[in-house]
C-alpha cells in the first residue's frame, strides 16, 4: 500500500525529552478518501525502531492542524510518548480516520474493521521509510485495534510485533466488545506479542488474569509473553488513565519494560 504524505507541520512538543527533536503533525492519506493525522516524535539519533501508540477509550484524539489534542492527552500511551522517543524509537500517535469520528467520540465497532486496519497498515508502511522495524502498541480498548491490525495486515504494513497493556481482551458479558469477541482470526497473528497487566487493575473489562487466558488464543504467534506489574497509585474511575489501569505512577517502569522487550524482539534484517 502506497501511503501519501499530504501535510507536515512542526509543532511544539509537550512530550519531548532531552535528545528528542520537535514533535510534528503529519497528515497521511491511508485509503481513497480517508486520511489520518499523526503526532510524530523522533529521537535525535534513532537507534531502535518505530512504535505506533494506539490510545484506548473511543480513540478520537481530535488532533488539530497545530498538533493540539482535543481528547486523550492523559491516556497512558499518549502521555508517555516522549519516553519511547527517549528510548530511541520513532514514536507515532495516530488519530482515527474521519469516517469513524462522531461528535465527542467514535463509531462503535470501528476498531475491528478492515478500514481501521488499513489505516494503521499505511502508517506502518510509511514508518518503514525511517526504520526497518515497526511495532504496534495499544492500551485498554486499543487492544482491539492492535489485534485486528495484526490479524489482517500483510506485507510492509504488517507490524513486526505487538504490545497490549491493560487490554480489553476477553468478554465478560454478552454485549462486551473485546479482542476475543470482535477480532476475527486471532490465530492469524503471527508476530511476537507482549501482554502487560497490572495486578491491581480494578477495571471490570480488563482484569489482570485475562492476559493469561488471551495468550492461548494466539496460536500462530511465535511467542507470547505476559508481564505483570504492581505499584503506583489509583485515582478516580478504575477504568481511566490515572487508575492502576493506566499505570499511574509507574509510567517509566512500564515503558522501560516495553522497550526492552521490543529491542529483544526486533527482527534482524
Amino acid at each position: 500500500m502506497q501511503a501519501l504524505l499530504v501535510a507536515l507541520l512542526l509543532v511544539a512538543s509537550s512530550a519531548g525529552r532531552a535528545g528528542a527533536q520537535a514533535e510534528q503533525v503529519v497528515t497521511l492519506e491511508t485509503r481513497p478518501g480517508q486520511s489520518i493525522r499523526v503526532l510524530v516524535l523522533r529521537p535525535a539519533a534513532p537507534a531502535a525502531g518505530s512504535v505506533v501508540l494506539i490510545a484506548g477509550g473511543h480513540g478520537n484524539l481530535a488532533i488539530g492542524d497545530d498538533g493540539r489534542l482535543g481528547w486523550g492527552a492523559g491516556n497512558n500511551l499518549v502521555r508517555t510518548r516522549g519516553l519511547y522517543a527517549e528510548a530511541g524509537f520513532v514514536t507515532a500517535v495516530p488519530d482515527i480516520a474521519p469516517e469513524f469520528k462522531r461528535a465527542g467520540g467514535a463509531e462503535e465497532g470501528y476498531r475491528s474493521s478492515e478500514g481501521h486496519a488499513r489505516d494503521l497498515g499505511a502508517l506502518i508502511a510509511h514508518l518503514r521509510g525511517e526504520t526497518p522495524a515497526v511495532f504496534l502498541i495499544g492500551t485498554s480498548r486499543g487492544a482491539i485495534s492492535v489485534a485486528n491490525a495484526a490479524a489482517r495486515l500483510t506485507g510492509s504494513g504488517r507490524p513486526d510485533g505487538i504490545v497490549i497493556s491493560s487490554g480489553v481482551l476477553m468478554s465478560h458479558r454478552g454485549n462486551d466488545l473485546s479482542a476475543q469477541s470482535s477480532v476475527r482470526g486471532l490465530d492469524r497473528i503471527a508476530v511476537p506479542t507482549l501482554l502487560i497487566a497490572h495486578h491491581l487493575d480494578q477495571c471490570r473489562v480488563t482484569p489482570a488474569n485475562d492476559a493469561e487466558a488471551f495468550r492461548h488464543l494466539l496460536k500462530g504467534a511465535p511467542r507470547v509473553d505476559v508481564k505483570f506489574v504492581s505499584g503506583g497509585q489509583s485515582q478516580g474511575n478504575p477504568c481511566e488513565a490515572f487508575a492502576y489501569h493506566g499505570f499511574n505512577g509507574i509510567e517509566r517502569e512500564v515503558v522501560d519494560l516495553t522497550t526492552a522487550w521490543l529491542k529483544t524482539n526486533t527482527p534482524s534484517r
